[in-house]
């Protein structure tokens, strides 16, 4: 199991811990098959992360090709450093890379990959 954060949630992830609101109200139980509509509603509700079925990249081998495309955004953005808009681009980029990946693992574990 993973604690991920809400916007790298893709639809068909299993929860592997429930959702509770601060005051402990249960949202949606563990064992629940995320969708797009109910990853939106928790969106809506302020969730920020959910813990999900599933490895960590690690275990699933997305790690090192990670940390490969994240070492070569650093090198070409290197020259931009004092750029805001320059750096958030590098954020969005590099916020993307992680939900590719960790949407691999978990079509990867989904689809009987390893574990």
């Amino acid at each position: 199991m993973q604690k991920i954060p809400l916007k790298t949630a893709q639809p068909d992830m299993i929860l592997a811990k429930a959702v509770v609101r601060d005051n402990g109200v249960v949202l949606i139980a563990a064992g629940t098959v995320l969708s797009s509509s109910l990853i939106y509603r928790l969106e809506n509700m302020g969730i920020e992360q959910v813990v999900v079925e599933g490895s960590s990249l690690d275990a699933q081998g997305n790690a090192e090709e990670l940390a490969q495309k994240r070492e070569r955004l650093n090198y070409l953005f290197r020259n931009f450093k004092d750029d805001h808009y320059m750096q958030q681009a590098k954020k969005i980029i590099d916020d993307y890379y992680v939900q590719r990946s960790m949407a691999l693992a978990a079509r990867a574990q989904k689809d009987g990959g390893t574990a």
